[in-house]
């Protein structure tokens, strides 16, 4: 017979890795229907394709010649960009491969043999507690066909085609070892994630194209309602959670020894100087300030597992989702169809999830007592992406509100990721609001979805004229915060020093943000904001407010009592301001909405 490939080098393998990467992509919403293992979840399909899709952004710009180079930068990318249980152990069997490949410029079948072997017992080593009938099964299994191959066994086209015939006869066996696959009519996501991407690279190393995928996809048409027989109420941990740390010499045996008494579903990927940590914990902020010890802490994630298990369980499709960015403050627990994309900050080169890594109050406290001013940033147009997707799965459309673009990039994230998330109707919308003020809106637009039956584009038309009616005053108490934010110049807190007084700060009709009024002295803050905007209150109307508060909580209880004296309000709310505002506002700020209520 003759011979057809006889090695693989760095730009053969990027090749197949397209076609594997773009078949799994393509089977992401399968694989998040029959996603039952470890939680039923919904989302290891979006997860998997995250991780994934993070190679191809990765390695696009240069593709290595040596196959030792380029499964490295693989690894590389995979390890940043995982996301899930199934995305953190697939990015450990890239690590485990690049590893075994890291001295060759080719790579032959003895080479992939061994590689792929060392890839799976990096995954199995990974996880504190493996199970079988997951996607460690496959590499298992399809690792054992390779290690019993002839040594003269050179051809890489018969042999990627065993393998995906080992691959998935292993997969069609997950639910003979486990229980809950068998009771669920299912075999395990990420098994399945795998052996669609092997599928592809079998594909491309049968034809050696990229080409169309389309006839290779086999997606089922129906599948049962795989949330009957589902306990959603019996989880121990709600969060899943995921960081990387950066550092020299990292103990990844002492830092598994510490976070098993915290969650469950642990994995720890990676070398000892980056380290991909996931797992299911209560409290997210508890095991970033663990991960803290060993380094520097990087692409913090916290997904509420109890909200997505009921979103699988509900049914959604004909509703409308709505997505806004943590720069919203507003009740979050009470709005179901409501999803936060958090806002990033930083103190020097410590990374930190508004509103997730911290509590807010452990924030205020670093705001004080770190001398590093923290540093904002929008989130990325991957983290919405990546909600995107997950929620396209579950919703007939997305509305995307966002603090306004004239203040952060994080309008331009959403739009760009809107455009790049092909299949979904996104709308996304400048709120011309931020805070609390964005929190109202958020509020209006999600009771007016879940109270009517009004479609995406009558929903749209109602939001105009509900930004129209909000508006927002901050009062800062300490400008020092707003000018080391860049958000004030240092000589109007010079003057404002000089003449004690301090600006008001709204938010204009355009989205710009601007001083409104002004207070002098530092006393009875509470009644100085209430004067002002009460000022701004029609007699005629009546008004929602909703009050924020930076470390303030008496001064916003005392301010919600004055309001409550009048007439014209009908609710008064008070919450703690995030750390999106709170970088530049500082500790003892107040911010007040108002909403004009139309009958």
């Amino acid at each position: 017979m003759t011979q057809k490939i006889k090695y693989i080098n760095g730009i053969r393998f990027y090749r197949a890795l397209v076609v594997g990467i773009n078949n799994l992509i393509s089977r992401q919403d399968y694989l998040n229907q029959i996603n039952v293992f470890p939680v039923p979840d919904g989302d290891t399909g979006t997860n998997m394709a995250f991780t994934v899709n993070s190679i191809l952004d990765g390695t696009a710009d240069v593709v290595p010649a040596k196959i030792g180079d380029m499964s490295q930068k693989v690894a590389d990318c995979a390890l940043d960009g995982a996301r899930g249980n199934s995305g953190a152990i697939l990015a450990q069997f890239f690590v485990g491969l690049s590893e075994s490949l890291a001295e060759k410029d080719k790579m032959s079948v003895k080479d992939f043999a061994d590689a792929f072997k060392n890839g799976s017992d990096c995954a199995w080593e990974a996880l504190s507690d493996p199970q079988e009938g997951t996607i460690l099964s496959i590499f298992r299994d399809v690792s054992n066909f390779l290690m019993n191959l002839d040594d003269d066994n050179y051809d890489f086209s018969v042999v990627m085609e065993s393998c995906f015939s080992e691959a998935q006869k292993s997969l069609d066996d997950t639910p003979n070892k486990m229980a809950l696959l068998k009771k669920a009519g299912v075999v395990d996501a990420g098994a399945q994630g795998f052996v669609d991407f092997l599928k592809g690279i079998n594909e491309f190393i049968q034809s050696g194209t990229i080409r169309d995928l389309g006839d290779i996809i086999n997606i089922p048409e129906e599948l049962n309602d795989l949330s009957e027989g589902h306990d959603y109420s019996n989880l121990t941990y709600q969060f899943c959670t995921e960081c990387i740390i950066e550092g020299e010499s990292i103990n990844k045996a002492e830092i598994k020894s510490k976070l098993l008494d915290i969650g469950d579903s642990l994995v720890i990927a990676g070398s000892k100087k980056k380290v991909k940590i996931h797992i299911h914990v209560n409290k997210p902020s508890e095991l970033f300030q663990i991960c803290n010890e060993y380094g520097i802490t990087k692409k913090h994630k916290a997904d509420d597992m109890f909200k997505q298990q009921k979103l699988v369980k509900a049914d959604k499709s004909n509703k409308i989702a709505i997505v806004t960015d943590s720069g919203a403050d507003f009740d979050v627990e009470k709005y179901f169809d409501v999803f936060v994309v958090p806002v990033r900050y930083s103190f020097g080169r410590q990374d930190y999830i508004d509103k997730v890594s911290q509590s807010i109050s452990d924030f205020y406290v670093e705001l004080k007592n770190n001398p590093i001013h923290p540093k904002t940033s929008q989130p990325t147009p991957g983290d919405f992406r990546r909600q995107y997707q997950y929620l396209n799965s579950y919703y007939s459309s997305i509305i995307s509100i966002h603090i306004p673009e004239k203040l952060s990039g994080t309008y331009q994230s959403a739009a760009v990721a809107a455009k790049n998330t092909s299949g979904a109707n996104i709308t996304v919308i400048d709120g011309k609001n931020m805070s609390v003020g964005l929190g109202l809106l958020i509020e209006e637009i999600a009771d007016l979805i879940d109270s009517s039956e009004l479609n995406h584009d009558e929903i749209l038309s109602r939001i105009e004229e509900s930004i129209q009616n909000i508006e927002v005053y901050t009062a800062v108490k300490d400008l020092s915060y707003s000018v080391k934010g860049g958000r004030v110049p240092k000589l109007i807190k010079t003057i404002s020093d000089i003449f004690n007084f301090k600006p008001v700060l709204s938010i204009k009709k355009d989205g710009t943000m601007g001083p409104a009024s002004f207070y002098m002295g530092k006393k009875n803050l509470p009644k100085k904001l209430f004067n002002i905007v009460n000022k701004k209150i029609m007699p005629s109307l009546k008004y929602n407010v909703l009050i924020g508060h930076a470390q303030a909580e008496e001064d916003g209880k005392k301010l919600k009592a004055l309001f409550e004296k009048s007439s014209n309000i009908k609710n008064v709310r008070v919450l703690e301001i995030g750390g999106a505002l709170g970088v530049h506002t500082g500790p003892g700020a107040l911010s007040v909405a108002i909403q004009k209520i139309n009958d």
